[in-house]
């Protein structure tokens, strides 16, 4: 009896591990404008080992259970190489990759817009999502300089569940003065998966508004960015979550 509840408890606590050792999440952010803008997410590989490794990946659509995905492809890099990584998702699709490698194997991420011409309009350094870049179940994540706007700016809101079970999250929206937008809304995300709220000020009821910020907690890990941009324009920033004074860069504020 107490080794079967000891497999019970240990299993557990497997489920409820954000990521393994090894895995990281990478938001990929994708889409098209009216004028013909692309989004695309580039994933850059560098190999800081003195051999070969390779890195394996699982490509999860906005709001599929990651746990269920299917196994994707993999690439090698050579040592003290730096590839770009193609082919990892379906073009022009948002969602994200599960990605696992050995430790000398380091990511980085660029949100592009492309023009129908094939030019680079704007560009943004995306997450890259693990270990101390995510909050701990019941913390809040805050992201601040959203905005909508007529014919203007508009919010993007990606919520990620990095726990290997559901969670609940709550999200609250404000104005820079702190009054509330709307009511809280209740989420349920499934395991290992991606929320994708397309302009979420709009659909909160805020139709012309700068300088918004949204809170989000959840009761599993979990992590939060926005994509504020002018689609088809050359303004395109992700914002990411704001770190508290005294606790460097970790973006978890614990709830009062």
């Amino acid at each position: 009896m107490r080794h079967r509840l000891l497999s019970v408890l240990l299993l557990a606590a497997a489920l409820a591990a954000p990521l393994r050792a090894g895995d990281l999440l990478l938001p990929l952010a994708g889409g098209s404008a009216p004028d013909g803008t692309t989004y695309v997410t580039r994933v850059w590989i560098t190999n800081t080992g003195a051999s070969a490794r390779r890195l394996t990946s699982s490509f999860i659509a906005p709001g599929a259970d990651g746990t269920r995905a299917a196994a994707g492809g993999s690439i090698a890099v050579p040592a003290g190489a730096t590839v770009l990584a193609t082919g990892l998702a379906p073009a022009g699709q948002s969602g994200m990759l599960l990605v696992s490698g050995a430790p000398q194997l380091l990511l980085s991420t660029r949100l592009e817009a492309v023009g129908r011409d094939g030019a680079l309009r704007a560009a943004a350094a995306g997450p890259v999502v693990g270990g101390h870049q995510l909050a701990a179940g019941r913390a809040t994540l805050h992201l601040h300089g959203l905005s909508q706007k007529q014919a203007g700016l508009t919010t993007d809101l990606h919520l990620i569940n990095a726990s290997r079970q559901p969670t609940q999250c709550a999200l609250d929206a404000f104005r820079f003065d702190g009054s509330r937008i709307a009511p809280t809304v209740s989420l349920t995300l499934l395991p290992l998966s991606l929320r994708v709220f397309e302009k979420a000020l709009a659909t909160l009821g805020a139709a012309d508004i700068d300088e918004a910020r949204f809170t989000v907690s959840c009761d599993q890990a979990f992590y939060a960015y926005a994509r504020v941009y002018k689609p088809g324009g050359g303004e395109l920033n992700l914002m990411t979550p704001m770190p508290a004074l005294g606790h460097g860069v970790t973006a978890a504020a614990a709830r009062p």
